[in-house]
């Protein structure tokens, strides 16, 4: 299964959440690490983002999360047992332990998604993880995951699990997927007020939604966001060598001015974009086209 061309998936227009890629350096420079984007046409486009896997061969090892507001079904293999779970994402940077030598294999769902299959209050698993038999039934295509050891036949095997999901699932509130669109769409830079004027419903109603299907506040996950974006491209300008002013960066990627941009980068990763940089990436990884 080839992955399609993140570059072709970042020009098509209007992509807002359906096409967010969430940029995670530290899982990409995993041992055996794979990936495979979900493209446009897919049935699973707009409700999973991609899926991904990696090999462990530490039992005291770890890998270090950043927020990107995308919840995870996730299979441990190790030791002929195989652990599932449902993964919330992190507020602010972590250091998640990989303590099983095997590997991983996960889904990797659109902001507000998750919650459309799985019945579930999004806020109450961010930061945490819970067994996959507390949320969904037992099913043969889970039990065929167990013994599955290629990662096509793995994507394949939960495609069709998931697209089952779908067709026995209510549809997530539009409003949700509309005000997620538009956050994503505007890198983060849009104003909470702005998406209540857009659709006529309260900033408080909004706020109940997305805490139900996202897990956070609309200007929490508008952070998040903003802080993907400009990460993101922060590491590229430092592969490449590039000289930039970051009072301009900040501004570009939407935040006021240099100091905005440095007390988010702390609240949420507890460092300014350079130490970031060097905690999380090798410099011989070039991260990939979005």
């Amino acid at each position: 299964m080839a992955t399609p061309d993140r570059k072709v998936i970042e020009m098509e227009e209007n992509r807002g959440s359906a096409g967010y890629i969430p940029y995670q350096p530290a899982f990409e420079q995993m041992l055996h690490y794979r990936n495979f984007t979900v493209p446009p046409g897919h049935p699973l486009y707009g409700i999973v983002s991609d899926f991904y896997q990696f090999d462990s061969v530490s039992a005291d090892g770890g890998v270090c999360v950043i927020p990107d507001g995308c919840m995870d079904l996730l299979f441990r293999y190790g030791d002929g047992t195989v652990v599932k779970t449902l993964e919330g994402y992190h507020r602010r940077k972590v250091m998640v332990p990989v303590n099983q030598i095997g590997s991983a294999f996960g889904v990797r769902f659109v902001p507000g998604e998750l919650a459309n299959l799985v019945p579930m209050q999004s806020s109450e698993l961010i930061g945490k993880h819970a067994p996959l038999t507390d949320f969904l039934k037992r099913d043969p295509l889970l039990d065929r995951m167990d013994e599955l050891q290629d990662f096509e036949q793995r994507v394949e095997t939960i495609s069709a699990y998931l697209i089952k999901l779908i067709q026995n699932s209510r549809d997530t509130a539009d409003i949700v997927r509309y005000w997620t669109d538009k956050i994503i769409g505007s890198r983060g830079n849009v104003h909470i007020g702005e998406l209540s004027e857009d659709t006529g419903y309260s900033v408080r109603y909004l706020r109940v939604l997305y805490h139900r299907y996202v897990g956070v506040s609309p200007k929490e996950f508008c952070e998040i966001i903003r802080f993907q974006h400009s990460f993101y491209e922060y590491s590229l300008q430092k592969r490449a060598n590039k000289d930039f002013s970051l009072c301009d960066f900040a501004i570009q990627g939407g935040y006021y001015d240099q100091s905005h941009m440095n007390k988010s980068y702390r609240r949420i990763a507890g460092a300014l974009p350079g130490k970031l940089f060097s905690e999380v990436s090798r410099q011989d990884s070039v991260p990939p086209v979005r």
